[in-house]
């Protein structure tokens, strides 16, 4: 085992940061470079591994020490680039450096990884490793109180009990809502129940439906706050992907009738009168305009109107190919639906060429 080695893993993506960042401060003043990943295709990963090695190799110039950190790798779960040749080659060359070169430190950290595969195996093997799991209740209380007596302060019983059924496990969101408490009890020595009724944000229940709404509002600061609210919660990005696609369905019927009929409100007789034109030729089931309240699709029209058909059409295509990019990226899913967000919002801002 390399004691300058680290390679840090976990489900938990605070944890992980968290336990990375720690280890960082623990080199004190030796030269650290930080190579972020974030890749989607085979020749990206290799790219980033190149810069690793090129790292690992060249000669630290401010300080007799070195660490090389390659921070949040996205590809080394059961993918398609982690069974890539290429990958797996370069992967293998990374470790081979990391038992050469024994006076560099180096860190990995990553999301889930596939402890089947002999290459995680040998990360396991030459580096300190450590698998993070989600941190239990009992852990993240130990957590709370740590912080507050740092701070010189008290929580009674009741009121971690309390704040943790606000926030629930999620080290993330504990610790942001944790400076917030501190904050709104500066002038307080003990916290009570009382304290966290009044400024603990209950998350729990965040509302579905709002972060669909989210992808179609100009704020890019708002969006990556509700996406990143909801995958503080969720797990699975499955259902948040299905409920868009109904949403652009919509959209898609609502455009059309826009384009071809001039319709610019929806009214109930308005829609009873389209009902009765189209419905032999239209599905007037689940997932038709003809189902939704005329109040809630006037509002739909609006954005609907913001892109072209052709442009609504292909954005439906992407979510349908969407399903495979979350299973190969199962541990970077608010990735995938923050470059969905991007996408969209791009198509929205180009002029309707196409548009009637």
């Amino acid at each position: 085992m390399l004691e300058l080695k680290f390679f840090i893993a976990g489900s938990d993506r605070f944890s992980v940061a968290k336990r990375g960042n720690d280890i960082v401060r623990s080199f004190g003043d030796a030269e650290i470079e930080v190579i972020d990943s974030d890749v989607d295709k085979i020749a990206e990963a290799i790219q980033e591994l190149q810069q690793v090695c090129e790292a690992l190799r060249t000669v630290s110039i401010f300080s007799d020490k070195k660490l090389v950190w390659y921070r949040n790798v996205s590809f080394l779960n059961d993918t398609k680039i982690s069974h890539s040749e290429e990958v797996l080659s370069w992967l293998q060359e990374l470790q081979n450096l990391l038992t050469k070169l024994p006076e560099v430190g180096c860190l990995i950290t990553t999301g889930v990884v596939d402890r089947r595969q002999k290459i995680i195996k040998s990360f396991l093997e030459i580096c300190h490793a450590e698998i993070l799991e989600t941190p239990k209740l009992l852990g993240c209380e130990k957590y709370i109180f740590d912080i507050v007596k740092q701070e010189k302060k008290k929580m009674t019983s009741e009121a971690s009990s309390k704040f943790l059924q606000r926030t629930g496990n999620d080290l993330a969101v504990i610790d942001n809502e944790l400076k917030k408490l501190l904050l709104y009890t500066a002038d307080k020595s003990d916290i009570d129940a009382q304290d966290i009724e009044a400024i603990v944000t209950d998350l729990r229940d965040s509302d579905f439906f709002e972060t669909i709404d989210l992808f179609f509002c100009e704020d890019v600061e708002v969006f990556l706050r509700g996406i990143q609210r909801y995958f503080l919660y969720q797990e699975e990005g499955r259902p948040l992907l299905a409920a868009l696609q109904n949403r652009v369905r919509l959209l898609i019927q609502l455009r059309h009738f826009y384009e071809n009929d001039a319709i610019e409100s929806i009214s109930k007789s308005a829609l009873e009168n389209l009902k009765e034109r189209y419905a032999h030729i239209c599905d007037t089931g689940t997932g038709s305009i003809f189902t939704q309240n005329p109040w809630y699709l006037g509002k739909l029209l609006a954005i609907a109107k913001k892109c072209s058909l052709a442009d609504w059409v292909q954005f439906q295509i992407k979510l349908l190919n969407t399903i495979v990019v979350l299973a190969e990226n199962y541990d970077r899913q608010q990735s995938v639906f923050e470059n969905l967000y991007f996408q969209l919002k791009l198509i929205m801002s180009s002029p309707l060429l196409s548009a009637v």
